[in-house]
């Protein structure tokens, strides 16, 4: 089934969200949809990795300037080489949901804190990832 998946680029000030087309297979709760987003970014990820790539993709103007914009500009080149355990990558993503590390979106609706949440996917629905942020501080 395919869904569009909404990715912030970061350091971009017009259109930081933009909405990718994304493969995966039958899901019935949020642990599942997890697992599933999980398997295939750990593929991907372990891929390159096992690839090898020896030459360093250019960057342009445009990814130098956004890049700055926020503190680092790199290749995203991974040195070290080495591939990720897929079901420590799912157990950690399956952890940080319920620690509330992260929030998901379907269709702009919030789905449940729970990981054995029902959910129905549909063709092309819209999911959304947000990673929230902790602030230090105190109340005064």
């Amino acid at each position: 089934m395919q869904v569009r998946v909404n990715v912030k680029r970061i350091g971009r000030r017009k259109n930081a969200i933009e909405t990718r087309p994304y493969e995966i297979g039958e899901v019935r709760d949020v642990g599942e949809l997890i697992a599933a987003f999980v398997t295939a970014e750990v593929a991907r990820f372990n891929e390159r990795a096992t690839a090898g790539e020896t030459a360093l993709r250019y960057l342009t103007n445009a990814e130098i300037a956004d890049a700055a914009m926020v503190g680092k500009i790199g290749f995203g080149a991974d040195y070290n080489g080495q591939v990720q355990d897929l079901t420590a990558a799912i157990e950690n993503a399956r952890q940080s949901f319920e620690d509330g590390i992260y929030r998901i979106f379907i269709n702009g609706d919030e789905v449940g804190g729970a990981l054995d949440t029902p959910i129905t996917l549909r063709e092309n629905d819209e999911i959304t990832f947000v990673r929230l942020t902790m602030l230090a501080g105190r109340m005064w």
